[in-house]
């Protein structure tokens, strides 16, 4: 039963091909803006630097909705797309959590370099690892959103 359960969730997610291959455009676009982000803060623009990483979060948020959307009703790249601006507001939630779990899992106390950086690094890897978490399960929690009609 179980292995019948895994192997249509496969078919059903390869089947539509189109949102994952989206998807991971979506995916390099959140590395390119991640990038150019982190390039921006290490530069003295640290607004700018934000406001890019809030974006490639929103496009991270977008990859994974994607990604997901073909287990739910929206079936195709067609019917899962809109709900990418649909959306919106719920994204731009999960691109902050997301922005802010990346920024505390490469913060540089998280290099446990020094044993008095023990704690407060383990903590900065266990929160930014609950922030990049709770990004995900917005992204697939709207993916499961029944479409507006």
């Amino acid at each position: 039963m179980q292995t019948e359960t895994y192997r249509h969730a496969l078919t059903t997610a390869f089947r539509s091909w189109h949102s994952l291959a989206v998807g991971a455009v979506l995916l390099g676009l959140n590395f390119y803006l991640l990038t150019q982000g982190n390039n921006f803060i290490n530069t003295g623009q640290t607004l700018q630097g934000w406001v890019v990483n809030i974006i490639a979060g929103y496009a991270f948020v977008a990859a994974i909705f994607l990604g997901s959307s073909p287990l739910s009703e929206n079936h195709t790249l067609t019917e899962a797309f809109p709900g990418v601006f649909d959306h919106f507001k719920t994204f731009i939630v999960g691109g902050i959590f997301w922005a802010l779990g990346t920024a505390l899992i490469t913060n540089p106390v998280t290099q446990l370099k020094t044993t008095d950086q023990m704690v407060p690094g383990a903590l900065a890897l266990i929160i930014g690892g609950a922030f990049l978490l709770t990004a995900v399960l917005i992204a697939v929690a709207a993916a499961f959103v029944r479409p507006k009609k």
